[in-house]
């Protein structure tokens, strides 16, 4: 999947998000990239740490890890609530990782808005 997500249209973004995994509080990420299928977002290791599975803190693969993203997208007063698959991850630097994520659960009315963002850019 995440081989198909680089043929998509994608669009690069600073949206401010909030992300909240398997219960915990929400916590402030920054949404680099969104597609049709889902996102990436930067986070600082303290998120990383919350987001791999126990026992796996070294960045790649990730497997049957969910996390759930809220953001609103430029011009719109609406916030998009998703739960999104980690597919992946990343460390930029000592404090940075980027994580790839595919929406997993996510309303029509929002994939219609996201769509139209998309098609906009």
């Amino acid at each position: 999947m995440y081989a198909f997500k680089h043929k998509l249209h994608r669009v690069e973004t600073a949206l401010r998000a909030q992300m909240r995994v398997r219960g915990s509080m929400a916590q402030p990420v920054l949404v680099e990239q969104l597609t049709e299928i889902g996102l990436d977002f930067l986070c600082d290791a303290g998120a990383q740490c919350r987001i791999m599975p126990e026992g796996r803190k070294t960045p790649g693969p990730v497997f049957g890890v969910y996390v759930d993203i809220a953001f609103r997208l430029p011009e719109s007063n609406r916030e998009l609530q998703t739960r999104c698959r980690v597919i992946f991850c990343h460390r930029l630097s000592q404090d940075s990782y980027r994580f790839g994520c595919e929406f997993h659960q996510i309303d029509d009315a929002d994939r219609k808005l996201l769509q139209d963002f998309l098609l906009n850019q």
